[in-house]
């Protein structure tokens, strides 16, 4: 913002990368390489201080200390009750992921999956682990969490209960890389027992970084086998989930209801005048298979050749099997495909390189959690993004139909195929953040989605002033996510080219949460946050002058005495008596505390003392503020809420970012969510100094200062 703004604007920038900006975060600040060095040197197997062997890494409701479950499990490494331990036999395949006593069906059906493709699989399981040279005690993994990968270091004590593995083994027993995977995801989220429960596509972007999606089956989806052929030929990960109102229970077909598969492959062939149209599914218990048209026993495999019979690798008894696509759509309901994401699949094959924004937020009650519904009265205060579209699909037929054969994210067809009208697909999906982690505090996915707006051209000139989110209301809603209770909503919406508003939310306002915000494209667009300015009017900063009324004078000489000056519980006694209702035009008492008056003597004395003129332009400053605050205060009960001190800010001349915003509201409100004037005046106070203390880095008091967010926040949060 330029001078003659009568601003002072504070500009944030990026840090340079640093070293440790590229390659994993290390979970716990464990480098693997180190500790296996020290383990060495010293002679002793890794014993993990973070995720140590015991009850609190089983669980705490069902898997808890006093459960029957956990009666009788014994920690300990492979080489205690397996002769010759191997972390990887031969090579990892589907069948090396088998279920035990945990309802991590979705995980380990995620996890098969991944090894149909050994160059995703060795990301996450990275090779040169064994349990001969270099051993000691120690493994590693690596997982994408919310933008980054993470690698996470884990001991090798595993839960055993009567000789035997609790949870996932091996189909060869002596093999131990899928049991330390799951020992290391347990790790990153808190203890094995909050994996009960969850969608394959939360494992498939944690294995990935990929974006995940849902099709919702009917009886007559057209395109499904297309779509799943074409998924799994680009290396996507590909589950599927029989619906159940009752848990999990096996059907005489040999299906179990509420139960998440692996698929793993397709298959087509002609068969006399029939086509046949098969899927190869898994189930991750590794037994209990289909027994229906195509199973492992069926008769129709002897009419086919010999060769395709082999090539197909039909087995008995191993959890894998062959069912026909009607069939298939007569027991499932959902299809769950995790699409590679860029950093995975590299450059595009058109060379224009992939366009990807990912944007970390968070909703918080009483500031920015303001429900899903657009005609709510606080629906604006969510987070806002702005999404601007610039170059359309190309309209070739082929790439019209796209991945899914036409069918978006939802089950829903898109629109315009064939139609002259240019159109822009782009992929969006929101994450909630470390969710999982708090199961054991009783809580779970919220119901989370977001609305998709159009901004005209008209308006988009005002979309970076305060006015922006006034606005909203008169948007047109272009496009929608279904709201889910799930971790990641995604949505593959097809846009004409403009300008977009992606408005990510709870269900329900005021629950909070963190969330993770992706935008996928193969042509260029732009996506930014809407964030307002930080800046302060020039005039908030300048130092204003009242002419006391005579008594007030002659009260702060009397309190002042022969030093002149008031202390802080001086001036404490002199507000208490000027801010009475109705002398100082006031609708409701106003009481400063005495840490306020302390604050007070900071920012306008400097010191621990204020003189009469810095009082008089302390009392200028106050009578504005209270002002302020009454406006605000519509019902006048001496306090505002915490949506209305966002907006008694910005009239009291503090154009303040979102994060600022909301650390102001979180320090200030109290557990009703509540400012009384003190609070703001403390608040406005605190505002005050920051801005005085920037400008002064500045020629003259106004202008630009760029500060790197560490700084900033450094600046904006001092006590």
């Amino acid at each position: 913002m330029a001078c003659g703004s009568k601003r002072v604007t504070i500009q944030l920038v990026d840090e340079d990368a640093g070293a440790g900006a590229e390659g994993p975060k290390l979970f716990r600040g464990q480098r693997f390489e180190a500790i296996r060095a020290a383990c060495l040197d010293a002679g002793i197997l890794f014993r993990d201080p973070y995720f140590p062997a015991g009850p609190d890494a089983l669980g705490y409701d069902q898997l808890g200390p006093d459960s029957e479950k956990a009666k009788g499990v014994e920690w300990m490494r492979p080489h205690e009750f397996c002769a010759e331990p191997q972390f990887i036999c031969e090579d990892m395949s589907r069948t090396d992921v088998c279920q035990g006593k945990l309802g991590n069906c979705w995980f380990l059906a995620a996890a098969a999956s991944l090894t149909l493709y050994p160059r995703l699989l060795y990301r996450v399981v990275p090779p040169g682990q064994g349990f001969q040279d270099g051993y000691a005690g120690v493994f590693h993994f690596q997982l994408w969490q919310f933008g980054h990968w993470v690698d996470v270091v884990v001991d090798d004590r595993l839960p055993v209960r009567e000789g035997k593995l609790m949870f996932v083994h091996s189909e060869q027993r002596n093999e131990f890389w899928a049991p330390l995977l799951e020992k290391a995801y347990s790790k990153l989220h808190g203890s094995y027992e909050v994996m009960r429960g969850g969608h394959m596509n939360e494992a498939f972007v944690d294995f990935t970084g990929g974006v995940g999606e849902v099709l919702y089956l009917r009886r007559d989806t057209p395109g499904l086998f297309s779509a799943l052929r074409h998924a799994l030929a680009k290396e996507s990960l590909v589950g599927a989930t029989a619906l159940s109102d009752r848990g999990e229970y096996c059907t005489e077909v040999g299906l179990v209801r509420g139960h998440a598969y692996s698929v793993t492959g397709t298959h087509k062939m002609s068969l006399g005048f029939n086509k046949v149209r098969l899927l190869r599914l898994r189930n991750p218990w590794g037994r209990v298979e289909w027994s229906g048209a195509w199973s492992d026993s069926c008769p129709r495999w002897d009419a086919i050749p010999g060769d395709w019979r082999d090539a197909l690798m039909v087995k008995k008894e191993d959890g894998e099997f062959w069912m026909e696509l009607q069939d298939f759509l007569q027991h499932f309901n959902t299809v769950q495909i995790c699409s590679l994401s860029p950093e995975v699949l590299g450059p595009s094959p058109a060379g224009g390189g992939w366009h990807i924004h990912t944007f970390q937020g968070r909703w918080m009650r009483g500031f920015n959690s303001g429900g899903s519904q657009p005609g709510a009265g606080t629906f604006w205060t969510n987070p806002q993004f702005r999404l601007t579209l610039l170059e359309p699909d190309d309209c070739d037929e082929e790439e019209e139909q796209g991945p899914w054969g036409g069918w978006g994210a939802a089950g829903a067809r898109s629109p315009a195929r064939g139609g002259h009208i240019p159109r822009c697909t782009v992929l969006l999906s929101l994450i909630q953040r470390n969710q999982r982690r708090l199961r054991a505090q009783g809580l779970t996915y919220l119901t989370v989605g977001f609305h998709v707006f159009q901004i005209p051209e008209e308006l988009l000139g005002l979309w970076d002033s305060p006015r922006s989110r006034e606005l909203l209301p008169g948007l047109l809603r272009a496009d929608r996510s279904p709201f889910c209770a799930r971790r990641d909503v995604s949505r593959r919406c097809r846009l004409r080219p403009g300008h977009y508003l992606v408005v990510p939310s709870a269900a329900r306002a005021g629950d909070e949460a963190d969330f993770t915000l992706r935008i996928f494209s193969e042509r260029r667009h732009t996506a930014v946050e809407i964030d307002d300015v930080i800046s302060a009017d020039l005039q908030v900063l300048m130092v204003p002058h009242v002419l006391l009324e005579l008594g007030l004078e002659q009260l702060f000489l009397e309190l002042a005495g022969e030093e002149e000056e008031l202390s802080a519980p001086q001036l404490q006694v002199l507000l208490s008596i000027a801010l009475e209702p109705g002398r100082a035009h006031t609708r409701t008492p106003a009481e400063i505390g005495l840490r306020t008056c302390e604050q007070l003597l900071q920012c306008f004395g400097g010191g621990k003392s204020l003189a009469l003129p810095h009082f008089q332009q302390l009392w200028g400053r106050l009578l504005e503020w209270q002002a302020t605050f009454d406006k605000f205060d519509e019902d006048a009960s001496g306090t505002m809420n915490s949506y209305e001190l966002r907006l008694a800010l910005k009239a009291a001349g503090f154009h303040l970012n979102n994060q600022l915003t909301q650390v102001l509201t979180s320090r200030y409100r109290d557990s009703r969510l509540r400012v009384d004037f003190e609070r703001f005046v403390s608040c406005a106070a605190r505002l005050t100094c920051i801005f005085r203390h920037c400008s002064q880095h500045l020629d003259g008091g106004e202008g630009v200062i760029c500060l790197t967010h560490r700084q900033w926040m450094e600046v904006a949060t001092f006590s």
